[in-house]
């Protein structure tokens, strides 16, 4: 461990100065002194006069550039309505991920969507047709066990006919 460390530390001593120079500024030799302004067509005290005087007539409330307005406007501002024509409460979100019935609608072609034969219907008929059936036989059974008791001679009332 001690050799660990020693070895870093002497890396650090080696490695340091060569850092350090690699950080110091150097001036160039086309340094940002040695432009000349009158060269280049700019005339720095002109500058320094036009910001003074633009300076003083703020101060003074009188701008060269006559960029003060008032305006008075008179008037109901209309509603800001952030969200129309969007049903935050019931809808989707807008720009939100698909529901699993529009995922559905997307990959399932229009053909197989909804099936030709409405199956509801066709298994309602048929729960009524078998109930009106047995309800048929079990009147016919009750209407043969009535006539051989009528035969036999016994009382009985008769079965009720099925709706």
């Amino acid at each position: 461990m001690r050799r660990m460390v020693a070895g870093g530390l002497v890396a650090a001593l080696v490695v340091g100065p060569v850092v350090v120079r690699a950080q110091t500024a150097e001036p160039a030799s086309g340094s940002s002194a040695s432009l000349n302004a009158g060269a280049m067509g700019i005339s720095l005290s002109r500058i320094a006069r036009r910001l003074d005087a633009e300076s003083q007539a703020r101060s003074e409330g009188l701008s060269p550039l006559k960029l003060d307005y008032h305006v008075d406007v008179y008037g109901n501002a209309p509603r800001l309505r952030f969200f129309s024509g969007q049903d935050l409460i019931y809808g989707a979100v807008p720009g939100s991920a698909p529901t699993h019935r529009d995922m559905l609608n997307l990959v399932t072609p229009q053909a197989f969507r909804s099936p030709r034969v409405d199956f509801l219907s066709l298994v309602a008929g048929a729960a009524m047709y078998g109930a009106r059936k047995t309800q048929q036989w079990n009147y016919e059974r009750e209407l043969e066990e009535y006539q051989k008791l009528v035969e036999a001679g016994k009382n009985v009332p008769a079965p009720k006919p099925p709706k």
